[in-house]
C-alpha cells in the first residue's frame, strides 16, 4: 500500500514548479549573455576622446559571465547531473 500525498495535485504542482524554475534560469542564462555581449560591444566601440568611461564595462561583463555560469550549473542539476561533491 503506497502512501497518497495529501494533496491529490501534488505531482502537477511540482512539475510546474520545475517548469517555472527553467523559465526563471532560462531567464537568467539570457540576462548575462546580453550583459556579456553588450558591455563587449560597447568596449569595441572607437573611442573619440581618452577620458575614462562612465560604465565599467570589465566588471560588468565578468557580472553576466557569472550569471550565465551559475544559470548553467542550475540546468544541469536540473536535468539530474551532479555538479557538486555528492
Amino acid at each position: 500500500m503506497t502512501p497518497q500525498p495529501v494533496n491529490s495535485n501534488a505531482k502537477a504542482l511540482i512539475m510546474k514548479q520545475n517548469i517555472m524554475d527553467l523559465v526563471l534560469t532560462y531567464g537568467g542564462l539570457a540576462l548575462g549573455l546580453a550583459l556579456v555581449a553588450t558591455m563587449a560591444w560597447i568596449e569595441k566601440r572607437p573611442r573619440k576622446s581618452l577620458d575614462p568611461r562612465l560604465l565599467p564595462t570589465t566588471p560588468l561583463m565578468f557580472l553576466g559571465g557569472f550569471i550565465c555560469l551559475i544559470a548553467l550549473v542550475h540546468i544541469v542539476n536540473t536535468f539530474g547531473i551532479h555538479t557538486g561533491k555528492r
